[in-house]
């Protein structure tokens, strides 16, 4: 099925399910490929990579479609679990190989993957066990945006409020100036953060907004900080527009370092 003989074509087939918002399709196709890939003994790096690709995609899509199916969450979590195994097998393959910079290299998507299951704990009501996610992904990558906002927004999410949210605000904050100046690529405005995807401007300060609010709850110093955080971002796009800011002085330099994956969950945001 789906010309599985290939499995590089089949996850480009995947991917393009996935960002035309077919993810039934694109579920059966990944599910498929890294069961056959698992079942092949003989992996070479290769078809190894492969293999890691495909699980984390597999996380993700499992993770959108447990918005509407929860029992989806719990096999996001067991996709979870089999990529980190099949990740660090990855790395070994590299460092056996001699290349210790490619071992880096698969490690370094560590961090987003430990954000992507601290979302499904999220969605199942876990708490404690997300932030433990979000935490472990800004240890491994110090200033993760991503993570730093997804903490955020679990804590409002299942509490309701953020009173005991100002260590997450400032942490959130922190991350937001780490990341650097606004670029513009195309029509959308991103923040570049060194060796994380970018984050795209606009809809980071839609979904930060009402956290900043009076009535979310965040104690006022850490709530005036997020605020003011949010103006410069919108005045940064504001000069960029009439030319008073360079549009991607970064961009070029911030894209050669990233070692990109798919962005899922914009995907189940667009």
């Amino acid at each position: 099925m789906f010309g599985m003989s290939d499995p590089a074509t089949v996850l480009t087939q995947m991917r393009r399910y996935a960002s035309e918002a077919r993810y039934e399709m694109a579920e059966v196709m990944a599910s498929e490929l890294t069961q056959r890939m698992i079942a092949d003994k003989e992996r070479d790096i290769t078809k190894q990579d492969l293999l890691v690709q495909g699980l984390r995609d597999l996380a993700n899509i499992l993770e959108i479609r447990g918005k509407e199916k929860v029992e989806k969450l719990k096999l996001s979590l067991k996709a979870s679990k089999e990529l980190s195994k099949q990740r660090s097998k990855l790395a070994k393959l590299h460092k056996d190989a001699g290349d210790s910079n490619s071992a880096k290299a698969t490690l370094a998507n560590k961090a987003d993957d430990e954000v992507q299951t601290g979302r499904v704990f999220a969605l199942m009501g876990k708490k404690g066990k997300a932030m433990k996610k979000f935490a472990r992904a800004n240890k491994l990558r110090k200033h993760h945006l991503e993570a730093c906002t997804e903490t955020v927004g679990t804590e409002f999410m299942i509490s309701g409020h953020l009173r005991k949210g100002a260590k997450h605000g400032r942490r959130l904050v922190d991350a937001m100036n780490a990341a650097g100046a606004v670029n513009r690529s195309g029509e959308t405005f991103q923040l570049l953060p060194e060796g994380q995807r970018p984050a795209e401007v606009t809809s980071l300060i839609s979904r930060v907004a009402p956290w900043s609010a009076a009535s979310a709850g965040m104690p006022e110093q850490a709530r005036d900080r997020l605020s003011q955080k949010l103006v410069e971002l919108q005045s940064q796009i504001q000069r960029i527009e009439s030319g008073e800011q360079a549009a991607n002085a970064a961009l070029s330099a911030a894209v050669d370092k990233l070692n990109p994956t798919m962005d899922y969950h914009s995907f189940s945001r667009s």
